[in-house]
C-alpha cells in the first residue's frame, strides 16, 4: 500500500501550525438511478429515508475527461446499486468555470449537494463565503486518517473544522518524446536538468524540423501547471509566497518574480512554439501526440501512454533557481467537499467514503492515472515505467504547489495575465510590476478575505 513517507520531499513532517508559520469540457449531465441492490450490499439510504437524489459537480481533467467520465460513471451505478431510492445526478463542470458556476450555485443555495474544487485557496475561499458544510459530525473521522500525505488534509482546516477532503494528488510534469530525442542526436535516458540544457536541446530540435516545447495560453487553462514549475525556484519553501500576499514584502523582488525573466530567456532561445498566445493549452498537448513537438506539460499520463508507449520519458522541470525547490515537481491535493445548502448531506458524506474504497481509488488510478490522495491507494498495481518514474518524482522530489498559499483570485486574474503578457512581449518588469499592482488593489478591495486569508495561514 502507498506509505506517508512517500512526500518528504513535499510538505515533509509539518504539523498544521508549522506548515503554515514556515515563513474543458461543456457542462454535461448523467443521472444514474438506483438499481436492486446487489446481494450483501449495503441497502440504506445514508440514514436520511426514502428516494434521495444527489447533485454532485466536478471537473474531469482535461488530459484524461473521457477516461475519468467512464470510470466516474461506473462508480455511481455500483453506489446507486447498493443504495436502493437513491440517484446521483453527475454534472461536469468546465475547467475555467468549475468555480463561477459554483459560487453561482452558493448565493442561490441550489445546486450540488457534493463539490469537487481545486486545491488550496480555490477552496477554502468557499469555506469564507459560506458556501461549505463542515466534514466534522457527517463523514466518519476514519476516513480523514487516510489522507497521503497527512498535512494535505491541513490545508482544509480552519477555525477547528475540517472542510474538505482530498480526493486526489495532481504532480504537474513535463513529458518528451525520446524518439525524437534520438532523431535530434539527444539522450534519450537524459532529459534536460537545467535551463541551459533545454535550451540547448531545443536547437537540436529545432535543426530537425521539430518543436521543442508545445504549449498554449489562451483561455488561461493550464497556466498555473506552467507557472508552478517555475515561480518557486527562487524559495526554499512556498509559504514563503505568504508576506507577498500579505503586502509584508513585494512580488517585483527578484526572489518572487525573476522566474517570468527566465520564461522569456526561453521565449527569446526559440523553445516555443511561436503561436503560444492563439494555443490552447489542450491544443499543446494535441501537438504533443501528433509527434509535433518534444515536450509537453501534463498532469495525467493515460493517453500519452497509449499514444507514444516506452517513447514517453517523464521529467522534473528544468532547474533554474537558487532555492531548494528548484527542480521540484510541484503537485496539488484537489478535494471534495459536502455543500452548505446540500439536502442530503448524509448521502453525500457516504458518496464520498464510497469514492475513498480501496476499489475506487485502484479503479481511479487504472483509468485515469491519478495518484489518489489515500494511503489504501495500492501503488503496487504501477505497471508503467512512466507512472512508476512519476511516483519517485512525487514521492523524493516534489513541493505542494503555489496555488495552495496563493489567493485563488489573483491567480487567474493577476499572475496567470502576467504569463500571457510575457508571451504577448511584455516585459518581465512590467509584468510583475502589474502583479504588484494587482494585488495592493486585491488587498484593499478584499479585506474580509485578506482578513480570513491571514486566520487560515496562522500568519
Amino acid at each position: 500500500m502507498g506509505g506517508q513517507d512517500g512526500f518528504t520531499g513535499g510538505f515533509g513532517g509539518f504539523d498544521r501550525r508549522t506548515f503554515f508559520k514556515g515563513a474543458g469540457l461543456a457542462g454535461a449531465t448523467l443521472a444514474v438511478p438506483s438499481l436492486l441492490a446487489a446481494c450483501g450490499g449495503d441497502s440504506g439510504a445514508g440514514g436520511a429515508g426514502g428516494a434521495q437524489k444527489l447533485q454532485f459537480w466536478w471537473n474531469p481533467s482535461v488530459e484524461s475527461a473521457d477516461q475519468m467520465t467512464a470510470w466516474m460513471n461506473g462508480v455511481i451505478k455500483e453506489f446507486t446499486a447498493a443504495n436502493k431510492g437513491t440517484t446521483i445526478e453527475s454534472t461536469t463542470q468546465p475547467s475555467e468555470q468549475l468555480a463561477s458556476n459554483f459560487r453561482t450555485a452558493c448565493q442561490s443555495k441550489s445546486g450540488p449537494d457534493l463539490q469537487h474544487e481545486y486545491s488550496g485557496t480555490y477552496t477554502m475561499q468557499f469555506v469564507w463565503e459560506k458556501c461549505i458544510a463542515p466534514l466534522d459530525g457527517t463523514l466518519d473521522a476514519e476516513e480523514m486518517k487516510h489522507v497521503l500525505p497527512p498535512q494535505a488534509l491541513d490545508i482544509y482546516k480552519f477555525k477547528g473544522k475540517t472542510w474538505a477532503l482530498p480526493w486526489y494528488n495532481a504532480p504537474i510534469p513535463l513529458m518528451y518524446n525520446k524518439a525524437l530525442f534520438r532523431k535530434a542526436g539527444l539522450d534519450p535516458d537524459k532529459a534536460p536538468a537545467t535551463m541551459d540544457e533545454m535550451i540547448t536541446a531545443a536547437a537540436a530540435l529545432r535543426k530537425i524540423g521539430v518543436t521543442p516545447w508545445g504549449y498554449g495560453v489562451k483561455n488561461l487553462t493550464g497556466i498555473g501547471n506552467f507557472s508552478g514549475m517555475f515561480n518557486t525556484q527562487n524559495l526554499n519553501d512556498p509559504r514563503e509566497l505568504l508576506p507577498v500576499v500579505l503586502g509584508e514584502q513585494r512580488y517585483t523582488d527578484p526572489k518572487f518574480s525573476e522566474w517570468l525573466t527566465w520564461t522569456k530567456e526561453m521565449i527569446d532561445a526559440k523553445v516555443f512554439n511561436p503561436d503560444v498566445t492563439s494555443l490552447e493549452y489542450q491544443d499543446a498537448m494535441n501537438m504533443f501526440l501528433a509527434g509535433k513537438c518534444a515536450f509537453a506539460i501534463t498532469s495525467s499520463l493515460t493517453k500519452f501512454q497509449q499514444a507514444l508507449g516506452d517513447d514517453l520519458g517523464v521529467m522534473a522541470p528544468p532547474k533554474r533557481g537558487s532555492g531548494s525547490l528548484a527542480g521540484k515537481v510541484h503537485f496539488n491535493s484537489h478535494p471534495l467537499f459536502i455543500t452548505a445548502f446540500a439536502e442530503h448531506k448524509e448521502m453525500a458524506a457516504k458518496f464520498l467514503a464510497y469514492l475513498h474504497r480501496p476499489e475506487s481509488l485502484n479503479g481511479m488510478y487504472k483509468a485515469t492515472g491519478f495518484f489518489p490522495a489515500d494511503d489504501r491507494f495500492d501503488s503496487s498495481t504501477m505497471n508503467s515505467p512512466q507512472d512508476k518514474a512519476l511516483w519517485e518524482l512525487q514521492s523524493n522530489q516534489s513541493t505542494i504547489g503555489y496555488q495552495n498559499f496563493w489567493p485563488s483570485k489573483m491567480d487567474r486574474e493577476n499572475s496567470f495575465l502576467a504569463v500571457q503578457a510575457v508571451f504577448s512581449g511584455t516585459s518581465p518588469t512590467k509584468a510583475a510590476a502589474d502583479v504588484e499592482k494587482r494585488l495592493d488593489g486585491w488587498r484593499k478591495a478584499s479585506a474580509n478575505e485578506l482578513k480570513n486569508f491571514k486566520d487560515w495561514s496562522g500568519s
